[in-house]
């Protein structure tokens, strides 16, 4: 480790970092080699925790997930959702019990709905160009890809609070990457790094928190080296520019330099300008009319 590395890790260890879930830390270590085994393994894990098991089928019974389908219980989830949509279900009501909630709540509960919503989003893009067998491990990357900025918020509220309202509320992640190195001596996005590497998250979620997307500058280059992530940039993007959450209103300026971002890595799918304005625009009408957005926002409030 170079001495760069090691400085930067030393100021790290100060971080308070949240217990991981013992239930995600379970559902994590499932083996997906034996789709069998590990059905009957998360269905014994979620059982045993009624107030989880009740959550993940009220999520698999929204909507977006069921379609039609009345889903009663764990099996039926299983078998009509499959292995790794109830495994991302199960991390997802875990997720809403990692991220802080000690720190100032509406900047928390914006982190939270953003990063839920980017998940969703990504999952969707995911299934739309063509990597419908990768689109859960997509959803967990787009829910916990920014982690480091909660964590953040929770341990300095005051100050975090500061530089969320200077960039943009966190949407101008440039301007807050610079506030936070001027502030810690390392961002946000290391905090992601390094809380993941530490609850032993697979190396993709890692590798995840350390790609910029400001600094994304070969988009088709970055989907070769990491094919998981670009549905997550997309639609972290989608979600700053199409107004998902009631409190975050972008001036005209950082609008257009999202935009420009945006519209940047768009060729990588050939989403053209009449996509584009599907995901910016028609997209948002049918996501927030489901009742797994609302859920969503009632597991922060647990």
């Amino acid at each position: 480790m170079d001495v760069g590395k090691q400085m930067l890790t030393e100021k790290l260890k100060n971080l308070e970092l949240p217990p991981m879930p013992q239930v995600a830390a379970r559902v994590m270590q499932i083996d997906e080699s034996q789709i069998s085994v590990s059905a009957e393994q998360i269905k014994n894990i979620v059982q045993a925790d009624l107030a989880l098991s009740t959550k993940i089928l009220k999520l698999a019974n929204s909507a977006f997930y069921a379609r039609g389908n009345r889903i009663n219980n764990l099996s039926q989830a299983i078998a009509l959702l499959g292995f790794k949509t109830v495994k991302g279900l199960s991390l997802l009501v875990s997720a809403a019990s990692i991220i802080p909630k000690k720190g100032n709540f509406k900047i928390m509960k914006e982190l939270w709905m953003r990063s839920v919503l980017s998940a969703l989003i990504a999952k969707i893009v995911a299934e739309r160009v063509g990597k419908e067998k990768v689109k859960d491990e997509v959803f967990m990357i787009g829910l916990l890809r920014q982690i480091g900025k909660s964590i953040l918020a929770n341990q300095f509220p005051e100050e975090y609070a500061i530089c969320f309202q200077m960039s943009g509320d966190a949407a101008d992640e440039e301007k807050l990457h610079q506030l936070e190195m001027m502030k810690w001596q390392f961002t946000s996005a290391d905090a992601s790094a390094f809380a993941m590497k530490t609850w032993n998250f697979p190396p993709e979620l890692v590798d995840s928190s350390n790609v910029l997307r400001y600094k994304i500058a070969d988009a088709q280059q970055l989907e070769k080296d990491q094919p998981l992530l670009m549905p997550v940039i997309l639609a972290e993007y989608i979600v700053l520019l199409s107004g998902y959450t009631d409190s975050f209103k972008p001036d005209q300026k950082l609008r257009d330099k999202l935009l420009a971002e945006f519209k940047r890595i768009c060729p990588v799918y050939q989403i053209d300008e009449v996509k584009q304005k599907y995901y910016l625009e028609e997209l948002r009408q049918v996501i927030k009319q489901d009742s797994f957005y609302s859920f969503c926002g009632e597991l922060f409030s647990d």
